[in-house]
């Protein structure tokens, strides 16, 4: 009987045993996913936490009320008076004030249903361009509408290589018609307004070697004042939009103004733009306030509409006859 208890007692003790060593398995396993599951609830809370940080919002800077332009001339056409003027003799690019008298010249010499053929080198023109294709013929009046609306210097392009001796007689045109208006600080390389730079590697052009089209703000000031004279320029240079016919394209070419000043509240009655990183922003505009037309020229500014609005203001506020002084009586101030 004795040999049998022994063994059976040591049966006992082994499954004892295996039973406690469950137990604790299970209860680390559990202790174990709770700790895991308490890391995985503070990651995420970090990580929301993270998440939830304020957005930096981004401080537009207002409108600056300094006229920033290295030059400025404002002149009441009705009585010739200048009004406000700054360095308005010295010679700076101009960009594409440029094509207010390629408008002129192109007027003077072309049919405004005259055909046009788009030239093949069209494509290696710089922007701001209208996009015309190779090939395609346009009205001498649709591209005059691409030139002053979208500034587009392929249409610029495209009618000086049509001009009666092509591109070269046709500069030579413009800094003819320049000194017939008077105009003798204008001088022209391009019928666009872009810089004329010299054939070959372009990463190594020294500044003195571009030619840029250049004038002064007063002359051309005279030149806006002619050119927003003629009826076809200034029917042009209001419209906000307008859309050229193509031989090749059903949809043609959707154009908008790049005068931004054609969005105010203002009597804007012509304007033309002009942008190249050497001339900076240029603007011609002429407005009608009371019957009353002011002509604006601002060259060489960081923002060009803003000058102008800033000269109209002031021009306005100059024009305006003086107010009648007040019949009340005034007190004298009791002296200390």
């Amino acid at each position: 009987m004795k040999r049998f208890i022994l063994p059976g007692l040591l049966v006992i003790c082994f499954i004892f045993a295996g039973i406690v060593s469950s137990n604790a398995e299970t209860k680390s396993a559990s202790t174990a996913k709770k700790n895991v599951s308490k890391k995985t609830v503070q990651k995420s809370s970090q990580i929301k936490k993270t998440k939830a940080k304020p957005v930096k919002k981004k401080i537009i800077k207002p409108a600056s009320n300094i006229i920033q332009a290295k030059a400025v001339y404002c002149v009441n056409l009705a009585n010739n008076e200048t009004i406000m003027a700054k360095n308005e003799n010295e010679k700076l690019p101009i960009a594409s004030l440029t094509k207010l008298v390629s408008a002129l010249v192109t007027l003077e010499n072309m049919s405004l249903d005259g055909k046009v053929k788009v030239p093949d080198h069209i494509k290696t023109v710089p922007k701001s361009v209208v996009g015309l294709k190779a090939g395609d013929e346009l009205t001498v009046n649709d591209l005059l509408h691409g030139m002053l609306i979208s500034s587009g210097n392929d249409c610029a392009e495209a009618l000086a290589c049509s001009f009666p001796g092509g591109k070269q007689k046709f500069v030579s045109a413009l800094n003819k018609k320049a000194k017939q208006l008077g105009a003798r600080n204008s001088e022209f390389f391009t019928p666009s307004g872009l810089d004329r730079k010299p054939v070959g590697v372009t990463d190594e052009i020294r500044e003195e070697e571009v030619d840029a089209n250049s004038s002064t703000a007063k002359e051309i000031g005279n030149i806006a004042r002619i050119a927003f004279s003629n009826d076809t320029i200034r029917s042009i240079v209001q419209k906000k939009s307008y859309v050229m016919n193509s031989a090749i394209s059903k949809t043609g070419y959707p154009i908008r103004n790049t005068n931004k000043l054609l969005s105010d509240n203002l009597p804007v009655i012509g304007g033309k733009t002009g942008f190249t990183v050497r001339a900076g922003h240029c603007l011609a505009s002429q407005f009608a306030p009371d019957k009353k037309d002011l002509l604006i020229v601002v060259l060489g500014s960081p923002n060009h509409f803003n000058d102008t609005r800033l000269v109209y203001r002031k021009a306005v506020q100059n024009s305006l006859p003086p107010k009648k002084a007040s019949g009340a009586k005034i007190d004298p101030v009791a002296k200390n």
